[in-house]
């Protein structure tokens, strides 16, 4: 009994193992049923032990097509015949057992994304979050001219839902063939050599949890069968700490951006503004116009003014020299051998110096720059839930941005804003203060004396952990409530909302110039763009900071004379000649402003003639 039960267990290891051992098995059980017939045929029949081989072989193919040879009517022949033909009736219906589990095993696998893969130059996402149809749609338009770039998508998520997902958001053919779902775990190794990693043009790390995304960097950049060339690895973090760790893991291969500080610094200008989140929107995602570097040797000894005036279809903004990002830089700069021109353009091959012989108008350039600047009022409701860091960040913004006399109210629950204010207080002539109670009550809101003009910034208790949905559901019921107060009591406040979600914002469009700020399109759209020109962490950064250019809205009879239809040479002339660089304008009337774009538009044709009028603005990079 003990041999039986240890042969049994021998049997059930093999069949629990590959489709070689179970091979092996089978091979096993044909021989020695081949064997055991021949003995029998031997010492029953007319054969001898020494022709044993010859049976044996004959026996076996035999057995192989099951159907036995013994043509007479002997006991013994007829049970070698039945014990051949089922021999052969068994090894066949395995066989075929074998091969159809395999099959059925291999497209189970496939399906499940677990194969191999290989592409080469594929985007490769790791990780799937809210905003991953944003990251597909944004990488399959960055990647339209290029046929080939395929986009490798893995994380735990069942391959099967995920294609389902997929071809729903991206019904065209086109696009959701192009999307490749595996399974695995962003951080584990084997998983990473299943999509290729090392191959991968660039590698986004989209993940919702900050700690996995930092060990997916460390699994790939301390790979010790790594490649030798550097990766091209993006990511975004949810708190300090995490940005800080990650910047330190992933080096110089890896760009980060810290979702909280980012959208703190947009949010800081976007407040003040209306219409600038919507310009920021416009300059990161791949709908419409994108930035791009390009060398131009006919420009090399020239200088910046002169490059503004030779594009027609694209705006030049800035220079690239030697990795440095120089935004808006001195009319007379020179453009150098190295240098690249950076341009606001439809798409890389539409960057052409295509400029028009049109002379600007001198005549009709305004000789003096108004002093816009206006005392402000600004009420921030809420905070990230948790955390008043990123309400710190958007203060220490505005007092440099505001001018003196000007004022910052916070408004939430959360007392801890007392101690904010002592830290972010300057010796301007800016007032801070602090309104504790529950903004979404009504009765709180309307007992707020809040004036038409004052700005208010709304914003999202999100902190990358909670839900999204209930997150922007919060916000918008304080929009809804302040929307209301302004009809019934006939005020005018300049409302931005932070919005996670933008789809969340049709649910509660309305017919009001209102501003939103779509954080998680925003901070998704820099990361693409990034992946795809890893430079460009370089000018995001410097556009959502204080120091150096930034976006203004300037009025456009400030710069030129519109009593009559002007061309846009002219225009950036006059900006050139007061040390700024325009992008493009705001119409300022209510049928523009209520529109998705907010009357906003980039890179205009520069040769077309437009009529203006005094309430539309011009959309600068300017120091002030």
């Amino acid at each position: 009994m003990r041999l039986i039960k240890k042969l049994r267990y021998f049997i059930d290891k093999s069949l629990a193992r590959s489709f070689l051992y179970v091979c092996y098995l089978l091979a096993f059980l044909v021989f020695i049923t081949v064997a055991s017939i021949t003995a029998i045929d031997i010492y029953f029949g007319e054969g001898e032990w020494t022709s044993f081989w010859f049976i044996f072989s004959n026996y076996f193919f035999e057995s192989l097509i099951g159907e036995g040879t013994k043509d007479n009517s002997l006991f013994v022949n007829v049970l070698l015949n039945l014990l051949v033909t089922l021999t052969g009736l068994f090894v066949s219906s395995i066989v075929i057992g074998i091969i159809v589990t395999a099959i059925t095993d291999r497209i189970e696998s496939i399906r499940q994304g677990t194969g191999y893969i290989e592409e080469s130059n594929h985007q490769l996402i790791l990780g799937w979050s809210s905003g991953i149809t944003l990251v597909f749609r944004e990488f399959l338009q960055a990647n339209e001219n290029q046929k080939n770039t395929n986009i490798v998508f893995m994380d735990n998520i069942n391959p099967v839902e995920a294609n389902q997902r997929i071809i729903s958001q991206f019904p065209d053919k086109k696009d959701y063939q192009r999307i490749i779902p595996k399974q695995g775990r962003i951080s584990d190794r084997k998983h990473l050599e299943i999509v290729n990693v090392d191959l991968a043009r660039s590698i986004f790390i989209n993940h919702e949890d900050d700690m996995e995304s930092i060990k997916a960097i460390a699994a790939i950049v301390n790979n010790p069968n790594r490649k030798k060339d550097k990766y091209n690895i993006v990511t975004k973090m949810n708190t300090k700490e995490n940005y800080e760790l990650a910047k330190i893991i992933g080096g110089d291969e890896t760009k980060v951006l810290f979702f909280g500080d980012m959208l703190a610094r947009v949010g800081a200008q976007s407040c003040l503004q209306s219409g600038l989140a919507q310009v920021y929107l416009e300059l990161v995602n791949f709908d419409g116009d994108e930035i791009y570097f390009q060398k131009e040797s006919t420009l090399v000894g020239k200088n910046y003014g002169d490059a503004v005036l030779s594009y027609d279809t694209s705006c030049v903004i800035g220079i690239e020299r030697d990795g440095d990002v120089i935004v808006n830089p001195k009319a007379n700069e020179e453009i150098m051998g190295n240098d690249s021109i950076i341009a606001i353009s439809m798409d890389d091959d539409t960057v052409i110096k295509d400029g028009k012989d049109i002379t600007p108008a001198k005549n009709k350039i305004a000789k003096k720059l108004n002093n816009n600047k206006k005392i402000e009022n600004i009420f921030i409701f809420g905070h990230s839930e948790g955390d008043l860091s990123k309400l710190k960040v958007i203060c220490k913004h505005l007092i440099k941005y505001i001018s003196d006399g000007s004022s910052i109210c916070l408004v939430n629950e959360n007392k801890d804003s007392l101690s904010l204010i002592e830290e972010i207080s300057s010796d301007r002539n800016i007032k801070v203060s602090f309104i504790q109670g529950n903004f979404r009550s009504r009765e709180f809101l309307e007992n707020i004396q809040m004036k038409s003009g004052d700005k208010v910034l709304i914003l999202s208790p999100f902190n990358g952990i909670n839900d999204i949905d209930s997150c922007d559901a919060q916000t918008l019921f304080t929009l809804i409530n302040l929307r209301d107060i302004e009809k019934r009591e006939n005020k005018n406040f300049v409302l931005t909302t932070e919005l996670i979600n933008s789809n969340n914002a049709e649910i509660f469009a309305s017919n009001m110039d209102d501003d939103y700020l779509y954080s998680e399109d925003i901070v998704q759209s820099m990361l693409v763009q990034i992946s795809e020109n890893p430079i460009l962490d370089k000018f995001f950064n410097d556009l959502a900071s204080p120091e150096g250019s930034e976006i203004y809205f300037k009025p456009i009879s400030d710069y030129v004379d519109i009593s009559e239809p002007i061309d846009f040479y002219t225009i950036c002339k006059s900006a050139l000649n007061k040390g700024q660089t325009v992008i493009g304008y705001q119409l300022a009337d209510n049928e523009h402003l209520k529109e998705l774009d907010s009357g906003i538009v980039i890179n205009p044709v520069k040769s077309e003639k437009r009529f203006f009028n005094t309430e539309d603005m011009l959309i600068v990079f300017a120091d002030d």
